[in-house]
């Protein structure tokens, strides 16, 4: 799963797309965020079939039922822009957070979305962890490389890309916890 993620490098993100934004350290469900499709759009995230009765607010959908679901047969394919994100290992005691990134890289999750009830939203595309990263949590989001990028966008599924190997991890404060915390101490080395 994945349900909160970064997307520090603004100046990475103006450089490749050519946009202004803010620097995000703690991006939360029903956040506008930015997503690639034709061209670069911020949606919700939260996705909802079009034919739902009531919002379902979907944040993840799963690689192995995206075209199985009935949920997901409608939908369109994008890409999230993000630099980390973040994970939370339970112990007996607690929710250990910890946040997954390639050091100040960029690089898009595999995402779907609709547009329901006048609103287009998106889901982050998931899968098992590989090996390494789950220790902390079984499922993790598909990461895209530039070079699989249209290939996704065209309908490819593509769930394998090496990117994952370049995944590093490290424990951080609980301050992520809660969204209303967006500042640099979300990513910061928790000892």
């Amino acid at each position: 799963m994945c349900g909160r993620y970064t997307l520090r490098n603004s100046r990475a993100v103006k450089d490749k797309h050519l946009l202004n934004i803010d620097a995000s350290y703690n991006i939360a469900p029903s956040h506008e965020v930015l997503t690639l499709t034709s061209t670069p759009t911020f949606m919700r995230w939260s996705y909802n079939p079009t034919w739902a009765k009531t919002p379902m607010n979907l944040i993840n959908a799963r690689s192995e039922t995206l075209n199985l679901k009935p949920s997901f047969k409608m939908a369109r394919r994008c890409l999230i822009p993000a630099d980390g994100w973040f994970e939370w290992l339970r112990t007996d005691y607690k929710k250990q957070p910890y946040f997954f990134h390639m050091n100040d890289s960029l690089f898009t999750f595999a995402g779907i979305y609709t547009e329901y009830n006048g609103v287009r939203g998106c889901a982050i595309i998931t899968k098992e962890a590989i090996q390494n990263l789950s220790k902390v949590h079984h499922r993790m989001p598909i990461i895209i490389s530039d070079n699989e990028a249209e290939n996704w966008l065209s309908g490819e599924d593509v769930f394998d890309s090496k990117l994952s190997e370049d995944i590093d991890y490290y424990p951080v404060s609980t301050l992520v916890n809660s969204p209303r915390n967006n500042n640099i101490d979300c990513v910061k080395l928790f000892d």
